[in-house]
């Protein structure tokens, strides 16, 4: 094993170690004494599902936990670094197949102390548990064969990798550490899907201890989430003050967008992503003298995401399930898609063309071969492919028909929220129909809307997932065979958690190779030359057709200290580092 006493941030072989305390090292102009205490508001855009990260696929379940818990490692929430966290040191063998983590010396908000057990607990029955909701079963399976985790001693595990792996870290930081001695007893070892019956909202905050910054204190349902600091995290800054500074976080529950917005501009909110639409109307509020400061950045992070299309090659109609499964019909429709328009209109020119996903910020991994493959805005060219299909209008009324002279139409499903969506299908729909096409848009809560693509009942969707670092922690969407590839979920076998080869397409088959190949390589350049293929391929067949992504648009009230941009533009925040001046 070898130990390296520096910080090293780039692969598998990379040891770091740190004692604790953990001195927080985001605040870019720290202050000895900062004010500590009062509440911190945020808003979520819906009522949480779940209190539990890995039994719900729902984004506000998903922003509570992240305040609860923590993982071994975390990424640093400015740059995205490696760091320690639960482990406070580690060491890598030789061959890169084996890892071990010494924990560090902390108790769980209950007093428990965090021990080996809780970290193989969590692995056995949540991360690699194949039917629990929020798995992440394919992050942790290298060349088919699962990371083995082994307890040392009650502060000491070890992981056995099948082979290298050089995202190991990085998905490693996506894996939130479960308290067994609170929920041993509540799973049926006998049903493994029990484990998505645990946490959810109606549990007792006091039966759910944290290891992160927050504990959960009360729930109103579908008002607000109230979270209080945990008296046992294991953070300070660099004079030694601990962390969280704020005594409380309060999420307010706000699904409309304009409401939120008023909420902020009142004060009620102390922080919030914004959007193109509503940024220069903050902006020049704040320049008037407005109680609030306004930032733009390029977009780094993998929120807001980018927004994409998708057609569901499942879809319950067979015409449309035949023609959605063409690579022609979907080129056509990215054809269709005037992203210009979009980026002007929806997002007061606040984005760019965002990749696939990869973004252009990303040097380690974007393809600018993808800008040469990218169809423009050509309606022209979209109506010849669909003429080209068969689709015609042969009745005179201005739509298309099928071949058969059956109605050629499809329901496109937008989420409520944000608004940005709907304004999108908005505009794809008027331009498809000036080409004779119908689109019925179908606009929903976003509950509602992410169950019906998780279960694969839509015909054509807008949606969003993060872009990330690292591809391998989108392997679970952009991968054919796994758990979020919802517009073909045949080539995944619910019962298995494995992936179903006859079901996929050829160049489906090549994608999932290639994940495969770039989650073990080592050397970066080989793992790029994997992931470029991939982006090449995803811009040629278009599995989905990606709009655009926004830029990184952020307010925060005057009053709410650290807070701020760095000399390369990333803004600096955390809840756990704010403070109310």
């Amino acid at each position: 094993m070898k130990r390296i006493f520096l910080v090293i941030l780039v692969s598998l072989c990379a040891v770091m170690v740190f004692a604790a305390p953990f001195v927080e090292d985001t605040l870019l102009t720290p202050d000895k004494n900062p004010k500590m205490g009062g509440t911190l508001y945020l808003a979520l855009t819906g009522a949480p599902q779940s209190f539990n990260f890995y039994g719900t696929l729902d984004n506000n379940a998903y922003t509570v936990a992240g305040q609860m818990l923590t993982g071994l490692v975390e990424a640093h929430p400015v740059t995205s670094a490696i760091r320690p966290a639960l482990a406070e040191s580690w060491e890598v063998s030789e061959n890169n197949k084996e890892v071990i983590f010494h924990l560090r010396d902390v108790n769980w908000s209950d007093g428990a102390p965090l021990v080996a057990d809780d970290v193989i607990f969590t692995f056995k029955y949540f991360i690699m548990n194949p039917v629990a909701r929020g798995n992440s079963v394919d992050r942790f399976t290298i060349e088919s064969q699962p990371i083995e985790w082994v307890k040392i001693d009650d502060k000491t595990v070890k992981a056995i990798l099948p082979a290298p792996y050089a995202a190991f870290f990085t998905v490693l930081s996506h894996a939130y550490i479960y308290p067994s001695h609170a929920l041993d007893s509540k799973i049926d070892k006998s049903r493994p899907d029990s484990v998505n019956d645990v946490w959810l909202t109606n549990t007792p905050p006091s039966e759910i201890p944290a290891n992160g910054p927050f504990i959960l204190s009360e729930y109103i349902v579908d008002q607000k989430v109230v979270m209080t600091r945990n008296p046992n995290y294991w953070k300070v800054d660099v004079f030694g003050n601990k962390l969280p500074y704020v005594d409380r976080v309060e999420y307010l529950i706000v699904s409309d967008a304009q409401v939120r917005l008023a909420k902020f501009m009142a004060g009620e909110l102390d922080y919030m992503a914004v959007s193109g639409a509503d940024f220069p109307i903050l902006k020049e509020r704040e320049l008037a003298g407005g109680p609030f400061k306004v930032f733009l950045a390029e977009p780094t992070q993998p929120t807001p995401s980018p927004v994409h299309i998708a057609f569901n090659f499942d879809a319950a109609n067979p015409k449309l399930k035949e023609l959605f499964m063409k690579t022609e019909f979907r080129q056509a429709m990215e054809y269709a898609l005037d992203r210009e328009r979009i980026i002007d209109e929806v997002y007061n020119g606040l984005a760019v063309l965002g990749g696939v996903p990869v973004l252009p910020s990303n040097k380690a991994f974007y393809n600018p071969k993808i800008e040469e493959i990218r169809r423009p805005f050509d309606l022209a060219k979209a109506a010849e492919i669909l003429d080209s299909l068969g689709l015609k209008d042969v009745n005179g009324d201005g739509l298309r028909e099928f071949p058969d002279g059956s109605k050629f139409e499809f329901v496109l499903t937008v989420q409520n929220s944000p608004q940005d969506y709907q304004d999108i299908a908005y505009i794809f729909s008027q331009d498809l129909l000036s080409i004779g096409v119908k689109v019925n848009l179908q606009i929903l809560d976003s509950s509602l809307t992410g169950q019906m693509f998780g279960a694969g009942s839509f015909e054509a969707g807008i949606r969003a997932f993060g872009n990330q670092p690292d591809p391998q922690l989108r392997k679970a969407i952009w991968q054919p065979g796994t758990q979020l590839y919802y517009w073909h979920r045949t080539t995944r076998d619910p019962e298995t958690n494995t992936a179903i080869f006859d079901n996929m397409l050829d160049w489906e088959k090549r994608v999932y190779d290639l994940f495969e190949k770039g989650q073990v390589a080592m050397d970066p350049a080989i793992r790029k030359t994997f992931y470029d293929e991939w982006q090449e391929i995803y811009a040629e067949y278009l599995p989905v057709i990606f709009v655009c992504k926004g830029m990184n648009l952020y307010a925060a009230n005057k009053a709410l200290g650290n807070v701020e941009q760095n000399a390369e533009g990333l803004l600096s925040y955390a809840s756990w580092t704010v403070f109310k001046k």
